[in-house]
């Protein structure tokens, strides 16, 4: 074996131990997925444990079981659905079956989840009805004459979402607490007022892999009811007397992130 000459040098580092190689990987393999997407998994993977244990089937993840599983659980469920809970069983179950994504793609599979989706047919999606402007207006109207914080906040993030096209996750912390995480928190610092606009930073999301953010800027609606600027303001005015030390934008009279539950019970 004849080795070249390398020119360039490296500069010295501390070798680790192999304990500390191990665990350092443990940590960056822990944080490879977002806590929302890892207990969408897990709950997956209960659905596929719970298939078996009801009809007394080994859990290893063969073909033959996983296209049972995917006929069984497209009557329960969309099968563009049941697609994504086998990503989500692949990822748990393959550190202990290494074969199991082959499984996942083999024929038996394929075809299966394929004939479902012709037996199913499209299947009508559930939305629940947009919000107008009149809404909106509703909304404002039943203000009390002095709002409180939770009033002046529930306003300005109802019109921050609607002129921002946000949706509410983006806006509000989840319900479950495996779910949250604070990075994805909005911070008050962000927050950019201007005469004719204001703008923010969205934090990342699971599919931002570069955690650069995304700006948020929308426009005011002058001498508007449903003015955003203005709503927004007035939030700040109590939020920063309120709160002056706390980071994030959006907090309730407790001082917390509206959760998701918070807000939609103010919207019904």
């Amino acid at each position: 074996m004849i080795l070249q000459n390398i020119s360039a040098r490296q500069p010295k580092r501390i070798a680790w131990s192999r304990e500390r190689l191990l665990h350092e990987r443990a940590i960056a393999l822990g944080l490879a997925l977002e806590p929302s997407t890892t207990a969408a998994y897990k709950s997956h993977f209960q659905s596929y444990l719970a298939f078996c244990a009801n009809h007394g089937f080994p859990i290893e993840p063969t073909s033959d079981t996983l296209s049972l599983y995917v006929v069984y659980m497209s009557h329960h469920l969309k099968p563009t659905t049941v697609r994504t809970y086998l990503s989500g069983i692949c990822h748990l179950m393959e550190p202990y079956y290494p074969n199991i994504r082959a499984a996942c793609a083999s024929p038996m599979v394929v075809r299966s989840l394929a004939g479902m989706k012709k037996l199913r047919g499209p299947q009508p999606a559930n939305h629940k009805r947009a919000l107008t402007r009149e809404d909106l207006s509703a909304f404002i109207g039943n203000l009390p004459n002095n709002p409180s914080l939770d009033d002046r906040l529930f306003i300005a993030m109802l019109l921050t979402g609607f002129f921002g096209l946000l949706r509410l996750g983006e806006l509000t912390f989840p319900d479950n607490t495996r779910k949250r995480s604070f990075k994805k928190l909005t911070l008050r610092h962000t927050i950019s007022l201007e005469a004719s606009r204001f703008s923010f930073t969205l934090p990342f999301h699971k599919a931002d892999r570069f955690y650069a953010g995304n700006t948020v800027m929308i426009e005011a609606l002058p001498n508007s009811p449903l003015d955003p600027l203005t709503h927004l303001r007035a939030y700040l005015m109590l939020q920063d007397s309120a709160f002056p030390l706390l980071p994030t934008l959006w907090l309730t009279v407790q001082g917390s992130p509206p959760t998701y539950s918070w807000f939609v019970s103010r919207l019904q």
